[in-house]
Formats: C-alpha cells, sequence, structure tokens
C-alpha cells in the first residue's frame, strides 16, 4: 500500500513559481532597470521616456513595467532604430547612474523606518492617504539627500479599496487585486536562490512572510508577504488588504510589522542603528528588540530599555488626547508588563 502511494505522488503535478522577463536589445537593455527602480517617478525625464515608448498605453497605464510588457517586437525594432530616442535614454540612463553611483558615509547610523502604508507612486498600491504619503516622501527624501536608511512594510494583495457609491448613495468598497507581473518588485533570496521567510509566532503555530525588494531611489524597500502556501488560509489573508478584517487580523499585522519586521532586517543581512516607527503599528518592533537584547546579548532588563528608547525613533499623526495612540504613555506601560 504504501509503496503505490508513493508511486501515486510522483504523478501529482509540481507547483512553482516562474518569474518572466522581456529580452532587450543591448542597446536597450536598461529600459526595465529603469522601470523597476520608482526614481523614475520623480524624474520627469524618465517620464517623458516611457510615455514616449507608447503614450496611449502609458496614458491607460502610467505604469513603465506594464509599457514595457505591453510593447510589441515591431515597436521594439522601431525604437532601437529610433537615434533621438536612444540618446534620451541615453542620457536618463546616466543622470541615474550617476545618482545610484553616490553611498552614504559609512560612518553614518543606519535608520530602519516601519510604516503599514507607503504612498509611492499608483502603480504599487500599498497605501490608502496622508499616513502613507508622508511615508513615502520620506524615502524619496531620504534617497536625494543620500540619509542611511532601510525602509519595511508590507505587499498588499488588493491594497485599499476602492470607494464607489451605490444606487441609492451608500459607500461600497471594492478591492480590487494587484497584477504582481508588472509591480516594482523582487524576491529577495539567500546565495542558493531559495526564497528568504521570516516567522512569527502565533497561538498553535507560526505564520510565515516572504520578502519582496522595492527600490525607491538608494532606498530599499522590503515588504512582507504572507500570501504563501507554508500558511493556512486565515494568515494567508493577514496581508491581503491594508486596514482590512477583523481586529484579529489587524492585531497579526502589527505583530508582523513590529517582531517580524525586526526578524526580515535581520534575515536580510541589515543591521541598523536607529529604528523609526511611523505611527503606532509597528510598536511591537520595541518588544522584539527588547527580546534580542536580553537573551542573545545578555543584556540586563534596565539596560536594554535603556538602548531601546535611545535607539527609537517616532511620528505620530494624532498628537491630541483624543487620538487613537499616546506614545509614551503606550510603550511605558507594555514595557513595565514584561519586566
Amino acid at each position: 500500500m504504501a509503496a503505490n502511494l508513493n508511486q501515486n505522488r510522483h504523478n501529482d503535478p509540481q507547483w512553482r513559481s516562474v518569474f518572466v522577463q522581456s529580452t532587450f536589445p543591448k542597446n536597450l537593455e536598461d529600459l526595465s532597470k529603469l522601470a523597476h527602480n520608482l526614481w523614475w517617478t520623480w524624474n520627469c525625464e524618465a517620464v517623458e521616456l516611457f510615455q514616449e515608448i507608447d503614450e496611449k498605453l502609458w496614458q491607460n497605464t502610467q505604469n513603465p513595467i506594464a509599457v514595457l510588457k505591453g510593447m510589441s517586437a515591431e515597436k521594439l525594432s522601431k525604437l532601437e532604430q529610433d537615434q533621438a530616442f536612444i540618446n534620451k535614454y541615453n542620457n536618463v540612463l546616466k543622470k541615474y547612474n550617476e545618482y545610484m553611483a553616490v553611498k552614504p558615509e559609512a560612518n553614518s547610523s543606519r535608520i530602519a523606518y516601519f510604516s503599514m502604508e507607503y504612498g509611492l507612486d499608483d502603480s504599487l498600491k500599498i497605501f490608502s492617504g496622508g499616513l502613507g504619503i508622508l511615508a513615502g516622501d520620506y524615502l524619496k527624501e531620504a534617497s536625494d539627500t543620500n540619509t542611511n536608511m532601510v525602509a519595511v512594510g508590507f505587499l498588499y494583495k488588493y491594497g485599499y479599496f476602492k470607494q464607489t457609491l451605490s444606487i441609492d448613495g451608500a459607500q461600497t468598497a471594492i478591492y480590487n487585486p494587484q497584477n504582481q507581473s508588472e509591480l516594482p518588485i523582487s524576491p529577495v533570496t539567500d546565495a542558493n536562490g531559495n526564497r528568504i521567510m521570516i516567522q512569527v509566532g502565533m497561538p498553535g503555530r507560526l505564520m510565515y512572510a516572504q520578502i519582496w525588494l522595492v527600490k525607491v531611489g538608494r532606498i530599499k524597500l522590503y515588504l512582507m508577504d504572507t500570501d504563501i502556501s507554508e500558511n493556512r488560509d486565515d494568515d494567508k489573508s493577514c496581508t491581503h488588504a491594508l486596514y482590512g478584517g477583523n481586529n484579529e487580523n489587524r492585531l497579526k499585522q502589527e505583530l508582523l510589522l513590529g517582531i517580524g519586521g525586526v526578524r526580515l532586517l535581520e534575515a536580510v543581512g541589515e543591521k541598523c542603528d536607529l529604528f523609526h516607527c511611523n505611527e503606532g503599528h509597528a510598536a511591537f518592533i520595541n518588544l522584539e528588540r527588547l527580546r534580542k537584547l536580553i537573551k542573545h546579548e545578555n543584556c540586563s532588563f534596565p539596560r536594554a530599555l535603556e538602548i531601546v528608547r535611545g535607539s527609537s525613533l517616532y511620528t505620530t499623526h494624532t498628537p491630541v488626547p483624543a487620538g487613537r495612540f499616546i506614545p509614551r504613555r503606550f510603550n511605558d506601560d507594555v514595557l513595565r508588563s514584561i519586566s
């Protein structure tokens, strides 16, 4: 019986993820590199370059990756022979390479920035409003000022809902899935090409997240994604929607952002000195850092507490008594509870 079962398993389909990339001629081979770094979003010459490839498709998508995917072989051949376009492409590429060649000072402090959302561009729908736009602007400004920073967030399958009104005037939320093949993301893998994943403990189980990389100029933005086969269904949906689901799902998201985010940085080899929490969604970074200092570096609790306090930054958007979150009181109460 066992032999028969094993034999049947040999006939089972073996599923694997495949990423298909377009091939470009030698003199245009870096078009994909330009499209996959959100540097283009604040560089008008880069925008004009992609718009010139196919103006109609650009107007419909505002997404250079979608434009390159939709480009026909005939159109690509014409561009290859279009010297005016080649000159514009070389000029944009030169500015990009010069920009990216500048590195932060070697002795500058490495900042880890945590946010539930980032408003970088409509081609990457991982934001809803002001908080996300602020976070996105932080990354762009950090890139332009050559700040030594790395960022952590979520890759949402559906992003934030699209609001429509029914015939009787009621608000209706519509969740449209993002097309991953048209997102400026790349999977983070180890030296052997295996996906790097982190895990966070949940009641009676572990929840896993794979990691994606978004390049925002000189800044690396790492995004966690739980919609993978290693998770059970209710954990897969943890990163489906921004601010979506019930209170339990929101708590899982905040545990993953805080605790999982610190573990992500360690997994990808990022050694950070300062930890910046954009609103209270990532407050669990404090607990994870305390745990690591006490368990792995033999720090006493008072010593670990001083280290965490002295290397933590915080941005609040509701600094009034009626706000959702009072950072100092919250942190003190939570930290005392584990002393």
